[in-house]
């Protein structure tokens, strides 16, 4: 009777943790498709807007936050699809994943302005630093630290 009870909770733990895997990747689909079209959105308003930011020095500097922004959404899109592809488990890398969509960011504001382009830059690096503030704080696993054997005193070797 034991060994049965001990069988149909394992097939619930795994039920559960499929379920679960399925809703995840469920979800990270969802967000890979609303942060995508949120940075087409908002690159095409952007563009659309560039006379505008060219007013003044203080709207120049407001586009380079707005871009600042396209480049989290762009991230967050591209990270999420390489999720879906690779497994939960996958993470963006500052080479191919970070650089390529600010450097997509800086090239998409230097079409509004030059200097929009270089305050996306830092306000982006800004972004990302808190992104990996939160995600740390979220998703990084804790290890257990393991101590290690007193060292012994004296010269003594035990034969």
């Amino acid at each position: 009777m034991a060994a049965v009870l001990h069988v149909q909770q394992r097939r619930r733990l795994v039920e559960e943790k499929n379920m679960s895997a399925s809703m995840s990747s469920k979800s990270t689909l969802v967000s890979s498709i609303i942060s995508g079209l949120l940075s087409l959105v908002l690159f095409a308003t952007l563009r659309f807007c560039a006379d505008w930011f060219n007013d003044s020095q203080l709207k120049v500097l407001l586009g380079g936050y707005l871009f600042s922004w396209l480049f989290i959404l762009s991230l967050t899109c591209v990270s999420n699809a390489e999720m879906i592809i690779f497994g939960q488990d996958f993470q963006a890398k500052l080479l191919p994943e970070i650089l390529f969509c600010l450097s997509l960011t800086v090239a998409a504001a230097g079409i509004v302005h030059r200097v929009c382009a270089t305050t996306s830059v830092l306000f982006s690096l800004v972004g990302l630093y808190f992104l990996n503030r939160i995600s740390t704080k979220y998703y990084s696993v804790q290890v257990p630290t393991v101590d290690a054997p007193a060292a012994r005193k004296g010269g003594k070797k035990f034969k």
